[in-house]
């Protein structure tokens, strides 16, 4: 993917807003980098360069969802599929991250790409239970892709905390029957612990699609879905460097 460049005179809106927005976390964001290479911790870090820029709430946890420690990139960069490579693979999504990351890409929120090579939004990270209902078209972007991309089984995993996940579960099972889809959706209580047991076996070789770090950091192979949308679309994300 091509940087992201927009002249002055291309600037309206929203597409203004983030270039102003980059802008001003262009400099914090070098200022974490460099002292996170002398192994100080991440949090910290941030608090104390927003603090000294005065940067609000948003603007915080934008810098806290971009940047990485040094120990974490590489890994998780080498754990990131092609999007062409789940071909007869068993596929598991981390189904309300991946869902409400697309219905955040084609609502046209900021994407940012951050450190450890994957696309995040930050706009459901306050509260998924309230935007959770209206991403039909988001699920139909994701099954669209896979039905074209192959794998061999696809299951979606919900949170069985968030209101109405039982409902969504049913309803991607009937979607995923109109896209010729092999799998199920299903809830459970320990979602998280699900993702990370399943996408770290060994024995089953289980792709896993999320965003997720603490999640990425168990599994063995990432399926980053938003980014190959964002890649077929021609969309760039906004890079903070």
């Amino acid at each position: 993917m091509r940087d992201l460049h927009v002249s002055s005179a291309d600037l309206s809106g929203p597409c203004l807003k983030d270039e102003l927005l980059k802008e001003k976390l262009l400099k914090p964001a070098r200022d974490i980098r460099s002292i996170l290479r002398w192994g100080y911790p991440k949090f910290a870090t941030v608090r104390f360069v927003a603090d000294h820029f005065q940067l609000s709430l948003e603007e915080r946890h934008i810098l806290t969802r971009v940047i990485m420690p040094p120990d974490r990139i590489v890994s998780r960069i080498n754990k990131k599929m092609e999007c062409t490579g789940i071909k007869d693979r068993d596929l598991l999504l981390d189904g309300y991250n991946v869902l409400l990351s697309v219905d955040s890409l084609l609502k046209k929120e900021p994407m940012w790409f951050c450190d450890d090579g994957y696309i995040r939004d930050t706009r459901y990270y306050f509260s998924k239970a309230k935007q959770a209902e209206d991403i039909e078209e988001a699920l139909n972007a994701v099954l669209k892709f896979l039905s074209k991309t192959g794998p061999k089984s696809v299951i979606f995993l919900l949170d069985a905390q968030i209101s109405r996940s039982g409902e969504l579960a049913g309803f991607i099972r009937h979607k995923m029957k109109e896209y010729g889809i092999s799998g199920e959706a299903r809830t459970s209580k320990a979602a998280d612990f699900e993702l990370k047991t399943e996408g770290g076996s060994s024995e089953k070789k289980i792709v896993l699609a999320t965003s997720d770090g603490i999640i990425i950091d168990s599994a063995l192979e990432v399926l980053d879905i938003p980014a190959c949308l964002m890649e077929k679309m021609g969309i760039e994300p906004i890079r903070l460097y």
